[in-house]
């Protein structure tokens, strides 16, 4: 279904789901006392996750042209 999508609404799609991560620790951490630098430790771990999840749907349609 991933691979249906167009350029536009799979970079729309992206920016949906990272803003909701930001907003998801943003949330988080400023209910606790956490440090600051865990805060963008999880933030970059949890957007190179996406990255590492999602990139095999843009490889593979790659490679079937």
């Amino acid at each position: 279904m991933v691979n249906t999508l167009g350029v536009g609404t799979r970079l729309v799609l992206d920016a949906v789901v990272i803003a909701l991560w930001v907003l998801f620790l943003a949330l988080l951490f400023l209910g606790r006392t956490w440090p600051r630098w865990a805060f963008y430790v999880a933030l970059v771990v949890g957007v190179a996750v996406y990255v590492n999840v999602t990139a095999p749907w843009t490889r593979g349609r790659a490679q079937r042209d």
